[in-house]
């Protein structure tokens, strides 16, 4: 009986290794990065070569080499856009919030050389959206993730601000083989 145990905790064994293994594998195309834990509640602030304010549409378009912060979390690109959601007033209040642009910001659009930060992570494509309820970053275009050695390449990134899942996808579109790629580096090549 002893020796029936002892073969089904060897079984057992076995088959915890083959799942870490194939989580690991899987993993490697969701793997959790500095981008977790961001307080979306932060400020941003943003600095640009220009900009261009348009109340109809209630739409902020930075323009040239912008930059914004918020929290630990930074970002730079060519373009940015930045939509506000109507502030929540009185129906009878007809005063008009300074610039037209009280309220909250619902959705930023970024677009040309998009480089966004965090904790040492790095995300970089041609154009991000930032959905700022969902608290979602999501990258396309030719998209890179780095961290700590480890570069993933595809062509759709979905960032979770709250959790630091990541989801990199290749799509029919993309050249090549219309595939993620991945380059890991042992923890040992890391540390040296």
């Amino acid at each position: 009986m002893f020796q029936r145990l002892a073969q089904g905790i060897q079984f057992d064994g076995q088959l915890l290794a083959l799942w870490v293994f194939l989580g690991l594998m899987a993993g490697a195309a969701q793997a959790q990065i500095g981008f977790a834990n961001h307080n979306t509640e932060d400020p941003i602030q943003f600095t640009a070569d220009r900009l261009e304010v348009k109340k109809q549409g209630r739409v902020a378009a930075f323009i040239g080499n912008v930059n914004a912060r918020q929290g630990e979390l930074s970002l730079s690109a060519d373009i940015v856009k930045v939509y506000y959601q109507r502030p929540e007033t009185d129906e009878d209040d007809d005063t008009e919030d300074i610039g037209g642009f009280g309220g909250s910001i619902s959705r930023i659009d970024t677009s040309g050389n998009v480089v966004i930060e965090s904790r040492g992570d790095t995300a970089t494509g041609d154009w991000a959206v930032y959905d700022i309820p969902r608290k979602i970053v999501t990258l396309g275009g030719q998209v890179v993730l780095t961290r700590q050695g480890t570069v993933l390449r595809g062509s759709r990134l979905e960032l979770d601000l709250v959790n630091g899942r990541s989801t990199i996808q290749s799509s029919e579109a993309s050249q090549g083989d219309n595939r993620v790629r991945g380059e890991f580096t042992p923890a040992s090549s890391v540390e040296n």
